[in-house]
């Protein structure tokens, strides 16, 4: 399969709350980096939402990066924590919904992602 590296042009970084206590035993959350790639960012067009009947609110961003095991073992072992995964794109905030090995071929990794309102 042929990859067109031209298509991975925006940088993101791919993170992990990690909850944890301080010395006094007080809750503490800490971010940890999982990697910090260059994607490929589609989003989904009002005109497609609208055509297909869908509410806004489910509007997802696929961000599309050459595979990574350690993304996605990181992504099953959040989920099987009840943790989320988290993706940061131009001061924007994206949780990771769905992740997609396309074709089951190891060489592309896409990550259907929803915006996080403040």
């Amino acid at each position: 399969m042929m990859i067109n590296a031209g298509n991975y042009n925006k940088k993101i970084t791919i993170y992990k709350i990690i909850e944890g206590k301080d010395q006094d035993g007080f809750p503490v959350n800490t971010t940890e980096v999982v990697l910090t790639p260059y994607a490929h960012v589609k989003t989904t067009k009002g005109y497609t939402i609208i055509k297909n009947n869908s509410d806004f609110e489910k509007a997802l961003v696929n961000f599309t990066i050459r595979y990574s095991e350690t993304v996605v073992d990181s992504y099953y072992d959040s989920i099987n924590s009840n943790r989320q995964m988290f993706i940061d794109y131009k001061n924007k905030t994206f949780t990771i919904e769905y992740l997609n090995n396309i074709d089951m071929e190891n060489h592309e990794l896409e990550m259907q992602c929803k915006e996080v309102m403040k």
